[in-house]
Formats: structure tokens, sequence, C-alpha cells
């Protein structure tokens, strides 16, 4: 039986459901990072009551990466998604994962991958190093 190709790697386009857009922009955030060279180390990960969406390393630090997939700019559009509460959890958790994983301690940032897709289904995206200052 020949394998079935996910919807969006068939084509350029954006998905339309919610949770799909959600994974899509993850596998699109990972991809761009790769590109970047930053090495992708875990994905979703669990810490506590939160989750880190891809946890990675970019030279010597350890770097948690916080996607934001957009498709409406009403509000901002994905980088004004990132709140200073975010960005406060997002802290929390980075410092719970790195005392529950010791050998990781070191220099750690927290990254954002903002994804804005338009009505077309095109989309821009945008890696903003150390968006969150510790």
């Amino acid at each position: 039986m020949p394998r079935i190709p996910w919807p969006w790697r068939s084509r350029r386009r954006a998905p339309t459901d919610r949770a799909e857009l959600g994974r899509w922009g993850e596998d699109l955030a990972a991809r761009e990072l790769k590109r970047r060279k930053y090495r992708i180390l875990e994905r979703n990960v669990r810490v506590g009551r939160g989750e880190l969406d891809i946890v990675a390393s970019d030279r010597d630090a350890t770097v948690f990466v916080e996607v934001k997939t957009r498709r409406d700019k009403t509000f901002g559009g994905a980088r004004a998604a990132l709140t200073p509460t975010k960005g406060r959890q997002l802290a929390r958790l980075a410092q719970t994962y790195l005392r529950q994983h010791p050998d990781r301690a070191g220099d750690y940032r927290i990254d954002v991958v903002a994804i804005d897709v338009d009505p077309t289904g095109d989309y821009t995206v945008e890696v903003i190093p150390n968006a969150v200052h510790l």
C-alpha cells in the first residue's frame, strides 16, 4: 500500500484546522532551526504544569523555543502572542527543566519562532533569539 503524505507536506499552504496548524507550525519551526544549525534535542516536553515546544542547542547554549503560529493579525500576529506572563512561565519551565537535566546546565536562552499565515495560506517565519530576557 502506498504511503499517503500529510496534507501540508504535499503543498506549500498552511492547514486550516487549528490543531493541525499548531503541529505544522512546530514542524516548520524545527526545520528552520535545523537550517540555522540548531540541534533539536527534544520536542513537546512536559515540565510540571507546562510544556516546552522545542528544546535545542545552539553552539554551547541550551535553547528553549516557543513556537507561535497565527492566522490572524488582529492582535498583532504571532510575534505579539508572547506576553510578559507567557515569558515568565517559559522562564520558570526552563529553570525546572535545567534542574531535572543537570547535564544541560550552563548557558541557556529562550527563543521564539513566530509564524504568520496570511489568508491565502502563504506564511512568514521569524526566529527571534533571546526573546525572553532572563
